[in-house]
């Protein structure tokens, strides 16, 4: 056996026992199974490459180009799935499939290919033992094209982590870009290189380097699978101080503001280096017992004498398994003694909410109002009718009611733009303001509006009603051929309701029949 082959034997075994471990540790980590796989298939491509040199008989020899690829595209499939998991990427079953399709292409494809010839251009067997000696088809190249593809597209990911992270979480993120560019250099020399000068495939090799550096970054330096999901919380720029602690109780990252505060409790070395040690050997012990086990709020003071407050939640990943906590802490000493002093400002805050009230009516009455035509809109319209009906009943006196709707709206703004259909309703509104009595009250919703009008039975309401079409239809307008119509429906109460819903059901219904009698017209409810 070729003392490279060798070698790959030795990778093998290595990447087998990183695997199992791994295994192992599938409950403590997302990142693990996917790890595992690419493990497992770098373990499986080099032990197709032992067997490829070490005078397999031909028959077998050659089928073990299948299961060699087999293993190449497991190994790119799991290496893409890892990245995401240590960087936060959520899973996505679709995706993973998509990712699967090239994997399954690939072995039908080289199956296939001692009849075809699109992978391998040509199969010698050379040496003694044996051995194949390949030249690459078209198809070969677009697997490589692929693989490389994907590795590049990894490698991206987890520079953009590198950029996003600081300390020794920028250092974790370069040594894993190191570890994923080892085996891209080793298969491109393997690729490139003519097979009389390197006759084994030493790629998996500088895996089982990747998958070693991988595997430690993951089980014994936890720290990358959890931050990508921490990180979005903790911001520099922010005045809070924010601690990130992982499942083992250390402190994995913290924000300037939370490093000025351990200065400022008279621990500048501790300042300078703290991530990476137990949270409880770094902060103040009030700290420690105010964060305790889980989530919780509290307001504590430091031994400094300064008064903080404490907040902390769990961080989970996208199965909910907890990772780590955030520890948010505050100063709210000055909080805390501008609180006492408003305690003793009541007739000043007395004036400040009676302030505040008045400014919340007021916007009440803006907020009833449409902000387009200015009158009144439907919540605050209920409102009125039904005191208005209240009234009514209570004096024995009608109450009509005419509901209007705009003809050709839809067309309106078809044709002309919703900018003129705009202008309309505005006008309209005019119109109806303009001719209206005090005592009436307009509403408007949508392209319809409402009416009131108090102490006016069906016959005086249908004068009025009409009075209000013809109001409409003089509008005049400065668009071209731009003419407004209305139509209208009337209902009295107590003769068509009683209650706000049915009179406007009964003129909803007459308002109908306008339209459908040819429209510009007054109908009345039966």
């Amino acid at each position: 056996m070729a003392p490279l082959a060798l070698l790959v034997a030795f990778a093998a075994v290595i990447t087998a026992a990183t695997g199992i471990l791994t295994f192992r540790r599938r409950d403590e980590t997302p990142a693990a199974l996917p790890l595992t796989g690419a493990l497992a298939s770098v373990t499986a491509w080099g032990v197709v490459v032992v067997l490829m040199n070490s005078g397999t008989p031909r028959p077998w020899l050659d089928l073990l180009v299948v299961p060699q690829f087999a293993a190449v595209a497991g190994t790119v499939l799991s290496l893409r799935l890892f990245v995401d998991a240590v960087t936060g990427r959520p899973f996505r079953r679709r995706r993973t499939l998509l990712l699967c399709v090239e994997p399954v292409l690939l072995v039908l494809t080289v199956a296939l290919d001692p009849w075809t010839h699109w992978f391998h251009a040509s199969v010698t067997h050379v040496g003694d033992p044996e051995r194949l000696s390949t030249t690459a088809g078209p198809l070969f190249w677009v697997h490589t094209g692929y693989s490389y593809l994907v590795i590049v597209s990894a490698a991206l990911t987890i520079w953009h982590l590198r950029r996003t992270t600081s300390g020794l979480l920028r250092r974790q993120a370069s040594t894993m870009l190191v570890a994923i560019a080892a085996p891209f250099v080793a298969n491109l020399t393997v690729v490139f290189t003519p097979f009389a000068r390197l006759d084994v495939d030493i790629t998996p090799v500088a895996f089982a380097v990747t998958g070693v550096l991988f595997a430690y970054a993951v089980l014994h330096q936890d720290l990358l699978r959890l931050v990508p999901v921490a990180r979005s919380l903790v911001v520099d720029t922010v005045s809070d101080a924010v601690y990130v602690v992982d499942s083992r109780l250390r402190l994995v990252d913290v924000n300037v503001a939370g490093r000025a505060m351990l200065a400022g409790e008279g621990c500048p070395q501790q300042a300078a280096a703290v991530v990476g040690r137990p949270f409880a050997d770094t902060v103040d012990p009030v700290l420690v017992r105010a964060v305790g086990d889980g989530e919780g709020q509290s307001v504590v003071a430091l031994a400094s004498g300064v008064q903080i407050d404490v907040r902390t939640r769990w961080i989970r990943d996208h199965r909910g398994n907890a990772l780590g906590r955030v520890v948010v802490a505050r100063d709210v000493t000055e909080q805390l003694a501008a609180a006492r002093a408003l305690q003793e400002a009541n007739e000043t805050l007395r004036a400040q909410v009676a302030t505040i009230e008045k400014l919340q009516a007021d916007l009440a009455e803006e907020a009833a109002k449409d902000p387009l035509t200015g009158l009144r809109n439907r919540r605050r319209f209920v409102d009125d009718l039904t005191t208005r009906l209240d009234l009514a009943a209570t004096a024995g006196q009608p109450l009509s009611l005419v509901l209007l709707d705009v003809d050709h709206f839809k067309a309106i703004n078809d044709t002309y733009g919703h900018a003129v259909g705009d202008d309309v309703l505005v006008a309209v509104a005019r119109a109806l303001g303009g001719h209206a009595r005090p005592e009436d009250l307009v509403r408007y919703g949508g392209e319809e509006f409402v009416v009131i009008l108090p102490q006016l039975d069906t016959a005086s309401a249908r004068v009025r009603a009409e009075a209000l079409r013809r109001a409409c239809a003089e509008i005049p307008f400065a668009v071209e051929g731009l003419r407004v119509t209305i139509s209208a429906g009337v209902a009295t109460s107590p003769d068509h309701g009683s209650t706000p819903d049915e009179l406007l059901l009964r003129a909803d219904r007459a308002l109908y029949e306008a339209k459908e009698g040819g429209r510009d017209q007054v109908a009345l409810a039966d």
